[in-house]
């Protein structure tokens, strides 16, 4: 319960490194503007700038750049938190992601600010990149102790952060995605089956996306089968190469990268997503979204967005005649959209800037952890 004396924090910062592409960079700008539209005034925080989720920002939101350099970014932002308690300072800094983290968190030792600190967490450890990437995992617990609250974006990363990386529970909140579920282009079931049977993947080309489990599931399904992957990365040449050499080269499509992603899903019969490991998966809500029938391996998040299994068929890693056959029964009978597109409804921007809000909310009041 938020004390009846407390004043609410009415000034948020978001901190990410930049708004380039990736999931964690658009879950950064669509919360900013949220809590711009719910009232708080919010300044953007990044290193550099970056273009790619930029028009997802409202023009109302202030936004400053530190630069590239690790030790002047901290000690900018160390002097924007040490303004905490005068007008117009921040009330909560929230971070986006492991290097965010470890950076807010110097800035406000440095600072000895009275703000209130949010980490949060994105994808497991084992995907992390960059040494600050992995050093917010390697000292997590420190990290807790200092800021008020740590969110997690799926109940599975915050056992992940509690049982392996011995996060206190106490200070573990989860809060799924925010996903702009209210631009989608949603197909009808007639719309579904009178369309050709093509597989939709999204996401960077990188190994750790599993890209190339389904290049490998496509060569055992049927023969009219075909898989479009939309976005960039370092695997592309590998997976055309191995699509040739199973003779499946006319079969698999990589178009490159796509600013709205939401005309993406309308050239598919059902979407598939092969991870390993999945902290969340912002596309999976989109597919369900579109009202596509979704194959997801089990992976984490995507176990539940899907309720496992109630929404979507999940299959064990590794299993590519499982793989296979549930693509297979997908494009043969995408059955009704509207449970799938239902579901979608639950990670709505709006519900992600509520439960934040009353996350910041609930902190006013509480001594902050390193203030004096």
């Amino acid at each position: 319960m938020i004390p009846l004396m407390a004043v609410l924090p009415k000034h948020v910062a978001v901190y990410v490194p930049a708004l380039n592409r990736g999931g964690a960079e658009r879950v950064a700008a669509l919360l900013a503007s949220g809590f711009h539209k719910a009232g708080r005034r919010v300044t953007l925080l990044v290193d550099f700038e970056a273009d790619d989720n930029l028009a997802l920002v409202d023009q109302g939101i202030r936004i400053v750049v530190f630069g590239r350099s690790h030790g002047a970014s901290v000690r900018a932002l160390a002097r924007l938190l040490g303004q905490g308690g005068r007008d117009g300072g921040i009330d909560v800094a929230l971070a986006i992601g492991g290097a965010a983290n470890v950076k807010l968190s110097l800035a406000h030792l440095l600072s000895r600010s009275g703000a209130r600190i949010v980490l949060s967490y994105h994808g497991r450890s084992g995907v992390g990149r960059g040494r600050l990437g992995h050093a917010a995992y390697s000292f997590a617990p420190l990290l807790a102790r200092r800021a008020d609250a740590v969110v997690c974006v799926s109940d599975g990363l915050c056992a992940h952060l509690r049982d392996d990386w011995k996060v206190p529970p106490a200070k573990l909140t989860r809060i799924y995605n925010p996903v702009s579920v209210e631009n989608a282009l949603p197909a009808s079931r007639g719309e579904l089956e009178s369309r050709p049977p093509v597989i939709v993947g999204m996401g960077r080309l990188n190994a750790e996306k599993g890209f190339a489990a389904l290049v490998e599931a496509l060569a055992r399904m049927r023969a009219d089968a075909r898989l479009v992957i939309f976005g960039e990365g370092p695997e592309r040449p590998n997976l055309l190469a191995r699509a040739r050499e199973l003779g499946l080269g006319d079969r698999v499509e990589l178009p490159g990268y796509r600013d709205d992603p939401w005309p993406c899903y309308a050239a598919g019969r059902c979407f598939a997503l092969a991870s390993p490991n999945e902290a969340f998966g912002n596309v999976v809500v989109e597919a369900l979204a579109s009202g596509l029938p979704v194959v997801a391996t089990r992976s984490g998040g995507p176990d539940e967005i899907l309720a496992e299994g109630r929404f979507g068929a999940l299959v064990a890693n590794g299993d590519i005649e499982g793989l296979a056959g549930a693509l297979d029964r997908a494009l043969s009978e995408p059955g009704d959209p509207a449970p799938r597109i239902a579901r979608a409804a639950e990670f709505t921007v709006e519900r992600a800037v509520r439960h934040y809000l009353d996350l910041f909310d609930g902190l006013s009041g509480v001594p902050a952890p390193g203030g004096p």
